[in-house]
């Protein structure tokens, strides 16, 4: 029998002078959002950076994954942290900005325990996992979020952002990479319907703020999730403004649920889908885009200044599509994105 008890530390939050407990090995960011305050967090695994907040007094450690890009040295010593990847060692008084997110919808975190039903593989890479969650009428979250999964093997979790609206008693879809080596990633295009899993959430703050507008949702391989729940949430209701869809692949093989987006095309005349290649042979026959997402965008709307933009990818397309929006006179408070 295991008798061991986690310490608990006590996080003094300033300017407000909140006080949390964060129990040991747990990190700063959980315990805070856990315990109903938001603050600025991204992708939770010490790349995105904006989760930074400054340690006042108190011992803590800042994990490995932390790179000297995502938190500079000068920073590291003048007590700034990453407050996802930093696990307090003391009691701690730790400067944070809260935040008061006009519009998004606020969802406790809780700890899951859920059942695969389904695994379908999409592309030569991309699975369908359907997963449905052991309580008894599932997790409530809003689209455009995300649900960390515990691995076994490496003792870590790995993020997947759910690729349907919620609906009650509904299994969940994500969308998953198999990544060569990829621990996380292999793991969960392993599942077999039955297998059990656990993890927590749902994180992340991607969430449609805005019917009254016209909208723009890029997104490229597996960040098709987010983005597909978020158009299903658009088209739930009313919605009377333009929507346009920028899917950014390598090559037709890359390509899935292709029929689903031109079907709602035709159900909805006022939602755009429009698939680009990147790297399609030039002796196979295609007819639609090609070439970088980020061009075919500036291609098709020179003018975005009164949009609102979400995207999902990795960090080249989040990069490139977002100076292109700059371009078309897009502000950054415009621009919601997912970086993987």
């Amino acid at each position: 029998m295991n008798d061991t008890k986690l310490d608990l530390y006590e996080v003094t939050l300033e300017p407000s002078g909140k006080q949390i407990q964060v129990k040991e090995g747990q990190t700063l960011l959980d315990g805070i959002i856990r315990n109903g305050l938001q603050v600025s967090y991204g992708c939770r695994h010490g790349n995105c950076a904006l989760c930074k907040a400054k340690v006042l007094d108190g011992e803590y450690e800042i994990m490995d994954r932390v790179t000297d890009y995502s938190l500079l040295s000068f920073e590291r010593d003048e007590g700034y942290v990453l407050l996802c990847s930093t696990v307090p060692e003391s009691d701690l008084i730790v400067e944070i900005e809260e935040e008061e997110s006009e519009g998004l919808e606020f969802h406790p975190v809780l700890d899951f325990e859920a059942t695969i039903v389904n695994n379908e593989r999409l592309t030569k890479d991309i699975h369908l996992i359907q997963v449905e969650m052991r309580q008894q009428n599932g997790i409530r979250y809003s689209s455009g979020q995300f649900f960390e999964f515990d691995i076994p093997e490496i003792e870590q979790t790995r993020a997947y952002s759910m690729a349907n609206r919620y609906v009650e008693k509904q299994p969940l879809d994500f969308h998953v990479k198999r990544i060569e080596n990829g621990a996380g990633s292999n793991y969960m295009c392993d599942l077999q319907p039955g297998a059990t899993v656990t993890g927590s959430g749902p994180y992340g703050k991607m969430q449609l703020i805005n019917r009254e507008k016209d909208l723009i949702f890029i997104a490229g391989g597996s960040g098709m999730a987010p983005i597909k729940a978020l158009v299903e949430e658009l088209f739930n209701g009313q919605y009377q403004h333009q929507a346009w869809f920028f899917y950014g692949a390598r090559t037709k093989d890359d390509l899935f649920l292709t029929e689903q987006w031109t079907r709602l095309e035709k159900d909805y005349p006022n939602f755009h889908f429009v698939p680009a290649l990147s790297d399609q042979p030039n002796d196979e026959e295609w007819l639609g885009e090609t070439g970088y997402i980020a061009n075919v965008v500036e291609k098709y709307l020179s003018d975005v200044s009164q949009m609102d933009a979400y995207l999902c990818g990795p960090p080249i397309l989040i990069e490139t599509v977002t100076n292109t929006l700059y371009k078309g006179g897009l502000r950054r408070s415009n621009i919601f994105s997912d970086e993987f």
